[in-house]
């Protein structure tokens, strides 16, 4: 009897779940003798992929990409010798257990010290989106780890076709080598709270798939398996892990004594136990962030007098604001005593709470140069953040863009208008010339983003450069006419210039370039006379310049 349920019961249910999975009763031995089994050229090919992972993994993260991040998720083979720890608890295997054990130990080693020299060597150090995340882990984290454990076990249980994509999800979802590069870059720029946020997301992973592993090895019967004839055979061929053999010999009678299995068992879940705390922790300061700035923003909108400028930052229990209002020193006064009162008792802390009445628009276009200065004190008050000082001169946001954007193949931007947000800058970018590519969108985006100390993401404008002209298909024409004059009517600084012909083009049909003239007639029926030229047909070019008459084409 196991808990209540008799043995012969327990394994028919343990032999069904296998054959769920697509394996057979008789492969779990093969399976464990496969994973005991070391190729002699095996450890090479590791320990090429975990170098190669850690280098692609660790300039991903600090260039902000994270399709790189990607691709070295897919090189990583850390996730093997997890498995095969999971394994080992769940078969009893001693060797299995130490030699798997060891090398993710090493494994850890290598892509840290790797990171961190890679990151010391570098002529930049720069703290991004893709490294911050990776940074503060939560019990959320935990869970998809689970679940991507699962799908792991599922992959090494199978042998078709079909478990390729698993493993390739797999190793995507469930991030190894990323935290550890991400902890390296801690280390190599001393960034403790980096190092040691990124290491406990990488314990958990590692935590998650051990348990999630261990229980589905043990559910599909694998403490079944006569594991130490297996390991019998291994350690007399094999000659790898020489330190893991001597263990393993020594550790095998407490594998086999009766506190063994407990023993196996509680190893992993002590683990759990450990990171959950931290995890849980992390997941309440979140879930406390998202609700008080939401109760800030709330606030904010129900106050009756006019905001035009605010500053709000929360985070780790502190909340910081600054708020511009139209109104009296009085009026100020009194916001202030309400914003207080609700937003201590929305967010159990005292914020930090300064608001500004100006009288008039002119006092505040004044007061914007020390809006989002500190408080002045007796040392030199440290100087503002790029994107602060950006947020203060539209002028200096333009040149910026300008000195890093495309003219010779997009054209030249005639209007940058910039919204910040919680998270950076948002630029609108309208240009008379061919869209940007996505390519070209990213590099401009991180090469702000670089300068600005904050997250630029641009929004491209694009508007056609050449004229627009009637050519086979008409609705074609027309479609492009209308799309082009509603992209013009946003800007005020684009002219439209409009030719069309005094008399329907003989080549045409009388019947098809009525029908065109009047629909393109209503579509620029805006267009004054003076934008208007006789031509040989029909079209429009969108400028920024006065339009000229042109000789008849």
């Amino acid at each position: 009897m196991v808990a209540g349920l008799p043995l012969r019961t327990l394994h028919r249910l343990q032999d069904h779940i296998l054959r769920l999975v697509g394996n057979s009763v008789e492969s779990r031995a093969g399976l464990v003798a496969r994973m005991l089994h070391r190729d002699a050229n095996e450890a090479l090919s590791y320990w090429l992929q975990l170098v190669v992972s850690v280098g692609i993994a660790t300039l991903g993260l600090v260039l902000g990409s994270a399709a790189v991040v990607i691709g070295a998720m897919l090189v990583a083979p850390l996730l093997g010798p997890i498995i095969g720890l999971a394994m080992g608890l769940a078969t009893g295997s001693p060797f299995l257990v130490l030699r798997s054990a060891g090398r993710i130990g090493l494994s850890v080693v290598v892509a840290m010290v790797g990171a961190a020299a890679i990151t010391w060597l570098l002529p930049f150090h720069e703290l991004n989106a893709e490294l911050s995340a990776r940074a503060t882990p939560t019990v959320l984290d935990l869970i998809t780890a689970g679940f991507c454990a699962l799908a792991g076990v599922y992959a090494s249980l199978r042998s078709s076709s079909d478990t390729a994509t698993t493993a390739a999800g797999t190793s995507i979802g469930i991030s190894l080598v990323p935290p550890l590069c991400a902890s390296g870059y801690g280390l190599g720029t001393l960034t403790w709270h980096m190092a040691g946020g990124a290491a406990l997301l990488f314990l958990t992973n590692l935590v998650a798939i051990v348990v999630v592993g261990s229980v589905s090895f043990v559910a599909a019967g694998f403490n079944r398996v006569s594991v130490l004839e297996l390991e019998k055979g291994e350690l007399a061929e094999g000659r790898d892990a020489p330190i893991a053999r001597i263990l393993a010999r020594r550790l095998a009678a407490l594998f086999e004594s009766k506190v063994g299995p407990a023993l196996r068992f509680l190893m992993p879940f002590v683990l759990l136990a450990l990171v959950y705390v931290p995890l849980r922790h992390a997941l309440d300061e979140v879930a406390w962030e998202v609700r008080t700035r939401s109760a800030v923003r709330q606030a904010l909108a129900a106050e009756p007098g006019h905001i035009v400028e605010s500053k709000i930052q929360v985070a780790r229990h502190v909340v910081e604001i600054v708020v511009v209002l139209l109104g009296t020193a009085q009026e100020a006064e009194a916001a202030r005593h309400r914003l207080m009162k609700r937003l201590q008792r929305e967010s159990g802390v005292v914020p930090s709470l300064e608001v500004i009445g100006v009288p008039d628009a002119g006092a505040f276009a004044g007061l914007q140069s020390t809006l989002l200065t500190p408080h002045p004190t007796h040392t030199e008050p440290p100087p503002l953040a790029p994107v602060d000082q950006l947020r203060l001169s539209a002028d200096a946001l333009r040149a910026e863009l300008l000195r890093v954007w495309p003219a010779e193949s997009s054209g030249s931007p005639f209007s940058v208008a910039y919204q910040l947000e919680d998270d950076g800058v948002v630029l609108r970018v309208a240009h008379l010339g061919p869209a940007l590519t996505s390519a070209t969108i990213e590099a401009l985006e991180r090469s702000l983003s670089r300068t600005l100390k904050s997250t630029a993401r641009i929004r491209d404008e694009a508007m056609p450069a050449q004229p627009i002209e009637r050519g086979k298909d008409d609705p074609e024409f027309l479609t492009n006419v209308a799309l082009a004059l509603g992209a013009a009517r946003r800007w005020p600084q684009v002219v439209v210039c409009v030719t069309e012909p005094p008399d329907a083009p003989r080549k045409y049909s009388p019947a098809a370039s009525r029908q065109l003239e009047q629909t393109f007639k209503q579509l620029t029926a805006d267009i004054p006379p003076s934008a208007r030229m006789p031509a040989t047909n029909f079209s429009i070019r969108l400028q920024l310049e006065p339009c000229s008459r042109a000789p008849d084409r």
